[in-house]
């Protein structure tokens, strides 16, 4: 958890989930599906033991990563937006009734019991030995019925729990589709938490690299009819900047080849302007004309010069865009770095988060003050400086917090649907 926010797990939790519970199911059912193919890639590279075979394997991880992050854009707008709302529906059934245990056998127990084979000269000869059968018979039959009469009232309980969590299930599913109802009516409407919520859900389903940690929150203004985003973006210094592995001299461990500071830094910059474009692509898709004419980013990461509280981000990038302008934009052909200058986006000089610049849109425009940082790259503008960060403001938290709650909520994400506050957001 992050210095200075001040609340335990569960109250934070709570925080987190200031979202509708259809957007709480998306995005815990996005983390978990991240988390289960690093779990898949990390397995995979636990069974090499030859240095040479992981060094290819861990090089390929590294080319893919590069790869995925150089066509971020590109790759989502292949996709294109995969948020409709009959997606957002659980209609998955409940699994069928299946018992486990085998029916008991007479047979197996008749072997059990020591019941000879019936021998019809040896019992004419002898008929103590027809005797001895029949009383083995006899015994092995009452054990027989004893343990069907068990195998049939296990049954009988068991799908009687069964019948009932079944209910309980359908009584869930029930209450998050309605809430996924009411979203969505409450979405054709325009009222402000529905937008916001289903923006958010759009942005979950935009197409991100497993290693990096992006978060998105949002605004919406109804009477400018704009959408603002507010993006946590992964830090500077970790995005991995690896291009490949090799031997180590000694054979003994395999190195890493990485971009130098120059190569690195022309590469996180087309990354978060990749990003920015990606989500106002994605919010102009999802949301109709009649809801929103203009889209504005910020992309906020945490200010390394101070301490790590809500208080502490800064904004390196911020743009604005109306409908028409970027549908003109050819956001295929044009680089990422003359798009945002299109929009009159802005950059901060250092994008490590030393520096911060004044979102062009933000919901509460703050004071001029006396600090003063240096702007430079995307834009000719400068002398921009940005708003005083508010705890509230920005929903959005570090990616510890988000997998400390994770299994929590997704244990409890359906139990909640018939106690939640019916107020979307």
């Amino acid at each position: 958890m992050n210095k200075g926010i001040g609340k335990n797990s569960a109250t934070e939790m709570e925080k987190i989930a200031d979202e509708t519970l259809p957007e709480t199911y998306i995005r815990t059912q996005t983390l978990l599906s991240r988390r289960k193919r690093l779990e898949k890639i990390q397995q995979e590279k636990d069974c090499f033991v030859d240095l040479k075979e992981l060094a290819e394997f861990e090089t390929e991880q590294a080319q893919a990563f590069v790869k995925e992050c150089r066509n971020l854009l590109r790759t989502n707008l292949a996709i294109g937006v995969r948020t409709d709302w009959a997606s957002l529906y659980n209609d998955k059934p409940y699994p069928p009734f299946v018992y486990k245990s085998h029916a008991p056998r007479y047979n197996q127990i008749s072997k059990e019991k020591g019941v000879p084979q019936k021998n019809f000269l040896s019992e004419l000869l002898f008929p103590s030995t027809k005797k001895v059968r029949l009383e083995k018979e006899k015994e092995a039959k009452a054990t027989y019925n004893l343990k069907v009469g068990q195998h049939e009232a296990d049954q009988k309980a068991k799908r009687a729990v069964y019948e009932k969590d079944k209910e309980a299930y359908v009584a869930r599913q029930s209450a998050y589709n309605s809430r996924v109802e009411a979203l969505q009516l409450d979405f054709e409407k325009g009222h402000p938490g529905a937008v916001e919520s289903y923006a958010r859900i759009t942005l979950l389903g935009t197409k991100m690299p497993d290693l990096l940690n992006v978060y998105f929150d949002t605004i919406y203004q109804p009477q400018e009819k704009q959408l603002i985003v507010d993006c946590l973006l992964p830090s500077y210094y970790d995005v991995p900047r690896v291009l490949n592995y090799r031997h180590s001299k000694d054979g003994r461990a395999i190195e890493p080849t990485i971009m130098t500071d120059q190569e690195y830094d022309a590469f996180y910059r087309d990354l978060i302007r990749q990003i920015a474009l990606t989500a106002i692509n994605s919010a102009f898709i999802a949301i109709p004309t009649r809801h929103l004419k203009k889209v504005g980013f910020n992309g906020w990461v945490d200010n390394d010069k101070i301490d790590d509280t809500l208080e502490s981000k800064a904004c390196i990038i911020t743009c604005q865009a109306n409908r028409d302008s970027f549908a003109g934009l050819d956001l295929l052909k044009l680089p990422s770095l003359d798009s945002i200058r299109k929009l009159g986006g802005l950059m901060a000089g250092s994008v490590s988060g030393t520096e911060t610049i004044r979102p062009i849109v933000s919901y509460e425009p703050a004071p001029e003050t006396k600090a003063t940082r240096q702007q430079t790259a995307d834009s000719p503008e400068g002398g921009r400086q940005t708003p005083q960060y508010k705890p509230g403001e920005f929903r959005i938290t570090t990616t510890e917090l988000v997998d400390e709650v994770m299994d929590q909520i997704e244990k409890n994400l359906l139990f909640t649907a018939g106690k939640k506050d019916e107020t979307l957001h």
